[in-house]
């Protein structure tokens, strides 16, 4: 009996072990590259604007490219937080959406974005991690996981446009006020009533984030791993495209208004755009859609590197 109790222990022993390793094995740093895709007021694809889930809405041809770089640390075995600096150029060009409202809107915007914050990674899928023995060939095999992703915190935005396509002279355009940012409140004629208006304020350059997604995460060996995670950050500003809602007659900004004519079928069906139209009235609907934020879709392949503990190591069987 004694025996066999020794026995079981000697296999029992080895695993105890292993299964700790994971807190040897807390702190990694990782880098990352991949693309973003805009989902806010300009571009997007055939048919009205969709909220920040509708993938529907996003222009393939916008895609752009995205960076991270951070440290990942294991806070328990199955949840992990990632503090990441993450760098992306977004842009949206209503004259490649295939919606033809949208295209006589004629707006186009880019914007670096520069993102501070951080994610909770929860395990789904776990590593499979099998015991390491310097008497047999079984080594530590750590396969797949999967996550879910739940982030947040604040980037940098800052919108801006070129008078004429194709020129490469780009102009800020939160300093132009293209929607009557801290102007007077007026009233117009809507539906045979009379509507006050009342512009924002003008909108900062910093606003917050938050981020949902899913990863995935194959481990090569004990310090190296590759991954890709999908996700969507929703922004708590609907200014990343400075577009937002109403109108605002300004002669003197030509990136307020660029609308042009939209030409219609027989059966009053819109077919096609033509050439400029005379400047739209101040609260003339609808510029943007004031109902949902701006969001964009990161896609990022990243590498991770292990770092060594500084503790001394637990002994292998």
């Amino acid at each position: 009996m004694r025996k066999i109790v020794y026995l079981l222990l000697l296999l029992i022993i080895p695993f105890m072990v292993d299964g700790q390793r994971w807190k040897r094995e807390r702190w990694a740093i990782y880098a990352g590259t991949g693309t973003n895709h805009f989902m806010g007021d300009l571009g997007g694809g055939s048919k009205e604007a969709a909220h920040f889930l509708g993938v529907r809405d996003m222009d393939w041809r916008y895609t752009r490219p995205t960076m991270q770089v951070g440290m990942r640390y294991r806070m328990l075995q199955d949840l992990t937080i990632k503090p990441m600096i993450s760098y992306a150029y977004i842009k949206g060009d209503d004259a490649e959406s295939q919606y033809i409202p949208r295209q006589a809107r004629n707006l186009h915007f880019g914007s670096n974005i520069w993102e501070f914050g951080a994610q909770f990674e929860y395990n789904f899928i776990k590593e499979k991690e099998l015991a390491r023995y310097t008497f047999s060939s079984l080594r530590g095999a750590k396969k797949i996981n999967a996550f879910v992703i739940v982030g947040g915190g604040g980037l940098y935005f800052n919108p801006k446009s070129e008078e004429v396509r194709g020129s490469g002279q780009w102009v800020a355009l939160r300093p132009l006020h293209t929607e009557g940012q801290g102007e007077e409140a007026y009233t117009i004629t809507e539906n045979g009533e009379e509507v006050t208006i009342t512009p924002d304020k003008e909108y900062g350059k910093i606003t917050g984030f938050v981020s949902l997604g899913l990863g995935m995460k194959y481990q090569i060996d004990r310090r190296w791993a590759v991954g890709l995670e999908i996700t969507n950050r929703y922004t708590f500003s609907d200014y990343i495209d400075d577009t937002h809602d109403r109108y605002f007659y300004n002669p003197g900004n030509p990136f307020a208004c660029k609308q042009l004519e939209i030409i219609y079928d027989e059966n009053n069906a819109p077919v096609s755009v033509g050439g400029p139209t005379q400047a739209w009235q101040s609260g003339q609907p609808y510029r943007g859609q004031p109902e949902y934020n701006d969001a964009y879709i990161f896609t990022v392949i990243t590498g991770y590197y292990k770092l060594k503990n500084t503790i001394r190591s637990m002994p292998k069987f």
